[in-house]
């Protein structure tokens, strides 16, 4: 797969092996706290920054690159513009433009909204190189631009991913995961499949369809990365329709993996069950204080799935939603 973007590059290239590869939609500030950080890190004068811009448009993180890379950046900075719109064709063209290069061995994903800490990258790259896996991955902290309200540390979408450290089995999101080029020759490009554009979901498909390939996996505890929590996530109904997009993105992975009528009828067998056992939960609500909102989420999630089962689907993308310019710390 060969790229046809519009490519402006700083720094020498030469002998590349590991690629830090950053989508970017629309978060100018949020890029530059990500970028200043990224250049702090251990070992980062030996790998290189590629950021995929994919607002044609205003191309606000864009300028922030380069004008990172201009002032004199660490690390050699690529920039791409991608101009079709959605996170499937950003991540693609993320991995078509780095794993192009023959020396690059390795890519760093990491969104926009977030920021490693310190050792992030070493801690990926020993991890892989201890355990051979083909796929790394590290827990993501939220960070609340405000004070995060009380119920916030209690719910299950806020809480890092905790999992012993080595080899381990499936992983689930792409926001702070070490790719190495052997799992990128053995899947079928596109990589990241573009059903998923509008709905979320594609960075488990693709992990998905690393395991079946019998690729193994690993978990780095000590890459850890902060994800910015804004207003508008820290509430319960962002919880909620969260949780719902969770059962039906799901679906959608295990679906392409069970085709047909008899696929269908034991995906929703195992539906209804599970509605069953989350139906059979909610009185606890009346005594489980602490867990009533992760209670009644669970309960979305069970209820997500027989409606993705149905046909349904959940365009949550499907339109660029507001973006506040508050950085956490800032008044």
């Amino acid at each position: 797969m060969t790229a046809a973007y519009e490519v402006v590059r700083s720094g020498t290239w030469a002998g590349i092996e590991t690629v830090v590869a950053i989508p970017t939609f629309r978060r100018p500030e949020r890029l530059r706290v990500l970028l200043q950080a990224l250049g702090k890190q251990e070992g980062i004068s030996d790998a290189a920054i590629l950021v995929a811009d994919n607002d044609a448009h205003d191309r606000d993180g864009f300028r922030v690159a380069k004008m990172l890379a201009d002032a004199g950046y660490p690390a050699p900075i690529e920039i791409i513009i991608v101009p079709q719109p959605g996170l499937c064709h950003v991540r693609n063209a993320l991995m078509a433009q780095a794993f192009g290069r023959p020396t690059t061995r390795r890519i760093a994903m990491i969104d926009d909204d977030e920021w490693p800490e310190p050792g992030w990258l070493a801690a990926l790259l020993a991890m892989q190189r201890i355990t051979g896996a083909a796929v790394v991955g590290g827990p993501v902290h939220p960070r609340f631009a405000q004070t995060a309200p009380a119920w916030a540390e209690q719910t299950l979408i806020f809480r890092p991913e905790q999992r012993a450290e080595g080899r381990t089995g499936l992983l689930y999101a792409g926001n702070n995961l070490l790719v190495t080029a052997e799992a990128l020759e053995m899947l079928d490009a596109p990589w990241f499949d573009p059903r998923f554009d509008r709905s979320g979901g594609e960075d488990l498909d693709f992990l998905t369809r690393v395991e079946r390939l019998g690729l193994s996996s690993a978990w780095a505890p000590d890459a850890r990365v902060c994800e910015w929590v804004g207003p508008e996530r820290a509430k319960r109904r962002w919880v909620l329709r969260r949780m719902w997009r969770i059962g039906v993105t799901d679906t959608m992975v295990a679906r392409k993996r069970r085709r047909g009528l008899a696929g269908g009828a034991l995906l929703a067998a195992r539906a209804f069950a599970l509605l069953g056992v989350r139906t059979a939960a909610l009185p606890t609500l009346i005594w489980q204080r602490r867990r009533r909102l992760d209670i009644v989420g669970q309960w979305l999630k069970a209820a997500a799935r027989l409606y993705a089962l149905a046909g349904g689907s959940d365009a949550i993308y499907a339109a660029p939603a507001p973006v506040s310019s508050r950085m956490p710390g800032s008044s």
